[in-house]
């Protein structure tokens, strides 16, 4: 549904400084591709160009087989930095939405519902926080008939518990059909949205397996929340982790108590395969009756991430450009000296 052909495109980031793709190819038809990398890596150019906001100078874009531009009803585009009619209440700017994409009329409570966000229909537009009126732009595509959502940093700037409404919201839809593509710059985000990665590294686009996130050169780690008042309560989870041969160490800290998790030690468990580290963490928990409160796996930081993807240099030839001289002639040999 979503189709980048060697695809070349230039947009203007805020502060003047260009976002590039070079020779993009990919495809993409259901479920949620998350792409890695900064607006300077071009992940500004890559959704302005899906959306047909940007032209490509070379390669091609297309949306179900149709150019962007001509495939905006499709598409539902939700940039980092959203502007909402501030002079219009919320259901108004929900009412109009559904006019300007020509779906039928849906209440607008039902489209803010789908992030929870009813109790904002009758305020101004003006008097929302940064976060409400993100979350209010994410609800508006969300809920929207389009078949294609693309969304830059889905995660970032909301309030209270709308990041765990959104990843919900978009797995929905996508589960639905629709071919999301979200960007973000952060691994954490990706892992947690993502059917497949990608990353970006200076407008350069490769695939990136999901286990190659999660697994280092000191290989693979998952942090296991255990409830519990101090560290040696622990002991018998410990014990039967290092009976299990995926695990290669175990570290202990206490973990920061919350309203949910009063008491808790965190567990970092290490080892070369992340799936047989969770086998054995699943297994360890249930021979030592360990309380676990949560499991998630540690990532590497991005820049990490970048370092397999091979940045070509930008060269364009000229056709003046004369061909370069031909090295010169090693000197011949000097001749045998005969004896006389």
């Amino acid at each position: 549904m979503i189709a980048f052909t060697g695809a070349h495109a230039r947009s203007k980031l805020a502060d003047g400084k260009p976002s590039l793709l070079k020779g993009v190819t990919l495809s993409w038809d259901g479920g949620v591709l998350a792409v890695l990398g900064t607006p300077a890596d071009g992940t500004v150019a890559l959704l302005e160009a899906a959306a047909g906001l940007t032209k490509v100078r070379a390669g091609s874009v297309a949306i179900a087989g149709h150019a962007p531009a001509a495939s905006r009803t499709r598409i539902a585009y939700v940039p980092l930095a959203c502007t909402l009619p501030d002079a219009l209440r919320v259901d108004e700017v929900c009412d109009l939405a559904g006019q300007l994409r020509g779906e039928p009329a849906q209440a607008p409570a039902a489209r803010l519902a789908v992030l929870g966000l009813e109790a904002l229909a009758k305020r101004r537009v003006r008097s929302l926080s940064p976060g409400e009126s993100r979350a209010v732009s994410l609800a508006l595509a969300l809920s929207s008939k389009a078949s294609v959502l693309l969304v830059d940093e889905p995660l970032v700037g909301l309030d209270g518990s709308a990041p765990a409404r959104v990843i919900e919201a978009l797995r929905e839809r996508a589960t639905a059909g629709a071919a999301v593509l979200v960007t973000t710059a952060s691994v954490r985000d990706a892992t947690r949205l993502g059917d497949q990665l990608g990353v970006l590294t200076q407008g350069v686009f490769g695939h990136l397996p999901a286990s190659r996130a999660h697994v280092g050169a000191s290989g693979a780690k998952l942090r296991v929340v255990i409830g519990a008042e101090s560290a040696p309560e622990i002991a018998p989870f410990v014990a039967a982790l290092s009976q299990e041969a995926a695990v290669a160490s175990v570290e202990t800290s206490t973990y920061v108590g919350t309203r949910i998790l009063h008491a808790a030690v965190a567990v970092v468990v290490s080892g070369a395969e992340l799936l047989e580290v969770a086998r054995a963490v699943a297994t360890a928990a249930a021979r030592s009756d360990a309380k676990v409160l949560a499991i998630e796996s540690a990532v590497l930081p991005l820049e990490a991430l970048r370092r397999p993807v091979v940045v070509p240099a930008e060269v364009t030839p000229r056709r003046d450009t004369p061909a370069p001289p031909a090295p010169p002639a090693p000197p011949a040999p000097p001749a045998p000296e005969v004896g006389v």
